[in-house]
């Protein structure tokens, strides 16, 4: 597993990618020690420093951030197959819209889920281009948000337009 730190509007995020795709995702200045460390967490690889990918991969999140969909690859391969499940329907959820915990656990097939939906978010490796900050509580309450916590996700909602 390779990484390097792109710079967007959003500030430094970090990018991991493997032969199978992009890994993992966080944001944070000054946050690469953190950063490794949850690819560590999450895959169980500790990645490398390579910035020969750095200009293509912050062209791909700036165009993300445009509006455009990232549809290519994500390495979820250390997940579990109720984890893929549910990040695949995250990925689904179209911007400028929400979805809540249980209308994606019903989305599933387990509609009585939402809590394990929620830690399943919790383990999304790669926030933004699968948008788990699409995902919001049964009151339309913003809840957490692993790349920043509620007020970025609030910030990225409002971006996209979302109601």
């Amino acid at each position: 597993m390779e990484y390097t730190c792109c710079e967007t509007r959003l500030g430094p995020i970090y990018v991991a990618w493997t032969a199978q795709g992009i890994a993992c995702v966080a944001a944070g200045e000054g946050e690469e020690e953190a950063f490794r460390a949850r690819c560590r967490a999450l895959t169980g690889q500790s990645p490398v420093r390579n910035d020969g990918r750095r200009a293509e991969l912050e062209r791909m999140l700036q165009r993300w951030l445009e509006g455009e969909p990232y549809d290519g690859p994500v390495d979820l391969s250390p997940l579990s197959p109720f984890d893929r499940e549910v990040l695949a329907a995250c990925r689904a959820i179209p911007r400028g819209e929400v979805r809540t915990y249980g209308e994606l656990a019903a989305a599933v097939g387990r509609p009585r889920a939402a809590r394990a939906v929620g830690g399943a978010l919790r383990r999304n490796p790669v926030p933004l281009l699968i948008p788990c900050h699409r995902v919001v509580r049964s009151d339309g309450t913003i809840g957490q948000y692993s790349m920043g916590g509620p007020e970025v996700k609030r910030q990225l909602l409002a971006m996209e337009g979302a109601r």
